[in-house]
């Protein structure tokens, strides 16, 4: 991957985890929670969105070992669910707001990359086909990945509004808040790494239907 490319990627990559952030404070400060707002989190400066680890580490680390894609995060948006006027349905608002959005940003590139590569006859190696496809798989990948149910992502806390598998997360919450606290992401990173091979078959299936849905 030469050094454009690359570049092109981390843009993809950053704009992608920003907007998936600003989704979830959007839609909570919708349902009357604007702490995301107050504190200047529905931004696109990038500064206040970026995570040393999420953000920097972890997409480096992917690059260097050749893993074949991208994943990361940005610092969370800060929501507080006691403020949400509609209660655990608004919740669950919030918490699918950012796999939606890295979904409609998957379809809308993948829609660009049609109309401009077969209908206007850009060639594949324009830089511009190449952001658009960057940007399809970054946000399929995040789709993906942060839909799982894994402490620290939007998985977990969608499952977690639902009866009997609300009162487990909240038991695993409560058993340890401060072990949940510090090292929840940690251990849903470790399993992922874990269960890495099993991910990446998810993704290229969905790739692969995306690639042929679109005709691309």
């Amino acid at each position: 991957m030469s050094g454009i490319i690359f570049l092109i990627f981390i843009v993809a990559f950053i704009l992608s985890v920003i907007l998936h952030e600003i989704a979830h404070g959007y839609v909570a400060n919708h349902f009357g929670d604007d702490t995301a707002r107050i504190m200047g989190r529905l931004s696109l400066n990038p500064l206040v969105h970026i995570d040393p680890v999420g953000s920097v580490l972890v997409p480096l680390m992917l690059y260097l070992s050749s893993a074949g894609f991208l994943f990361g995060w940005a610092k969370p948006v800060p929501v507080n669910p006691f403020r949400l006027k509609g209660g655990v349905v608004a919740y669950r608002w919030v918490t699918v707001a950012g796999v939606a959005t890295n979904f409609v940003l998957a379809v809308v590139s993948a829609l660009i990359l049609k109309i401009t590569s077969q209908y206007l006859g850009i060639s594949g190696n324009n830089l511009g086909i190449i952001f658009f496809s960057s940007l399809m798989q970054v946000n399929l990948v995040l789709a993906i990945f942060n839909a799982l149910p894994l402490p620290g992502f939007d998985g977990w806390n969608f499952l977690g509004t639902f009866g009997p598998v609300s009162r487990l997360v909240s038991r695993t919450q409560l058993a340890n808040p401060l072990f949940m606290a510090r090292y929840g992401l940690v251990v849903s990173l470790v399993l992922l790494f874990l269960f890495m091979p099993l991910i990446s078959y998810i993704f290229a299936l969905v790739y692969t239907f995306f690639i042929k849905f679109f005709g691309l």
